[in-house]
């Protein structure tokens, strides 16, 4: 399947915005305090906006969704959101933020590669 679409970089732009916007901040925090300054960060802002860019990419996969009918990269994002809105929410564990990450670049990675194989051929 050809995507002529303008939306197949949306997902993984999408994903990894989730992903800058979690360990990204992380690091720019950890190196800013080696630093010697210290910053205070509302963790209810920071997990909203790896929330928000995580549901973006379920959001751009869907509308790819509609185009592959492959229903796999959704229930992986899916699943991923799950997780990591658990891991931000509920009760933080390291262990299901990163399975939850790891289930949103499944997603998006098998939505990229569905995208590119020619119409009628399975991933």
């Amino acid at each position: 399947m050809r995507n002529n679409s303008k939306t197949p970089w949306l997902a993984p732009t999408a994903a990894i915005g989730s992903l800058v916007a979690c360990y990204g901040t992380l690091a720019a925090v950890a190196l800013l305090g080696a630093l010697g300054v210290t910053i205070a960060l509302n963790t209810a802002v920071w997990a909203g906006a790896i929330l928000l860019f995580a549901g973006l990419t379920l959001l751009a996969l869907l509308a790819r969704w509609r185009r592959h009918g492959r229903r796999a990269p959704v229930a992986l994002a899916g699943m991923g959101v799950l997780l990591i809105g658990y891991a931000m929410l509920v009760s933080y564990t390291r262990t299901v933020e990163l399975a939850g990450f790891a289930a949103l670049v499944a997603g998006t990675a098998l939505d990229w590669r569905i995208g590119r194989n020619p119409a009628g051929q399975r991933a």
